[in-house]
């Protein structure tokens, strides 16, 4: 596995990049210590069982019958849409930064998306911030939808010492697709698997006293959920989302790009060293 590291200016955080493997960051070190989960073995066979942080385009979640429509006709769309598994071209590198692009091919227009796209992802350590910027530009001749996800994978080796502060106002039953009031997340050694959206301002704060950091979200206003998963062995996910499960056969919360046009994403992560 070919990887790309980036650093910051001290020194004292550095990231890995795998483009061949979504594009996505695979690990981050605070002063030699590791914050994500990665299980480099399955990279291969089961990207986003592996860890990391994926990259979640253009749908995130399930789709219904893992399917939708478009003018019609009928798409395939696989769990977490279609870049987490993909080759990501590296463009302009620095010492602290690193950028990467995708672009659609033939065999996914025919049979998964029917749209000309670029995707950008840019990586900046500064200070003890990673900096992620997306771009999504539309390279075809109608508008296109879509809703961006990030699914980092933050290493969790106790969950009754792990706190998480968000504040997202509703929690979303995505089984039975609806909306009840917001839930307390006082326990994340319970089995969650549980979307919320609709912010006051968005972001979020994990604390980790057994594995010993901190880490603070703030993400752009249009990523308007948040998932929060537990269950995944020594990981606690906490996914900052721009739709919800399905969005684009229920139609909330989806994007759109006019012919012609860019779409640009920011979220950055601040890391904390506890002990």
């Amino acid at each position: 596995m070919a990887s790309l590291w980036i650093v910051n200016e001290d020194r004292s955080i550095r990231a890995e990049i795998v483009p061949a493997h979504g594009g996505m960051v695979a690990q981050i070190e605070l002063e030699g210590k590791e914050l994500l989960h990665i299980d480099r073995g399955q990279l291969e066979t089961a990207p986003m069982a592996a860890g990391g942080m994926p990259i979640l385009f253009p749908f995130p979640s399930k789709t219904k019958d893992d399917a939708y429509q478009f003018k019609g006709k009928q798409y395939h769309m696989p769990m977490h849409g279609l870049v987490k598994n993909d080759v990501f071209a590296v463009g302009e590198t620095g010492e602290n930064r690193a950028r990467l692009w995708l672009e659609n091919s033939p065999s996914w227009k025919a049979q998964y998306y029917p749209f000309d796209f670029r995707l950008e992802v840019e990586y900046r350590l500064e200070k003890n911030s990673l900096t992620v910027l997306f771009g999504i530009e539309n390279r075809g001749d109608e508008a296109m939808p879509h809703y961006l996800g990030w699914h980092p994978f933050f290493k969790s080796t106790d969950k009754k010492r792990i706190r998480l502060w968000q504040d997202m106002r509703v929690h979303y039953d995505y089984v039975r697709q609806v909306d009840e009031p917001g839930i307390v997340l006082d326990d994340l050694s319970r089995r969650w698997d549980d979307v919320f959206h609709t912010p006051e301002k968005g972001g979020f704060i994990l604390e980790n006293e057994a594995d010993g950091y901190r880490v603070s979200c703030e993400a752009d206003r249009e990523f308007e959920a948040l998932v929060v998963c537990s269950w995944v062995e020594e990981s606690m996910c906490v996914e900052p989302w721009c739709g919800l499960p399905d969005s684009i056969n229920t139609g909330r919360f989806v994007r759109w790009i006019d012919p012609g046009k860019k779409k640009e994403y920011r979220v950055c992560l601040t890391f904390e060293n506890l002990k």
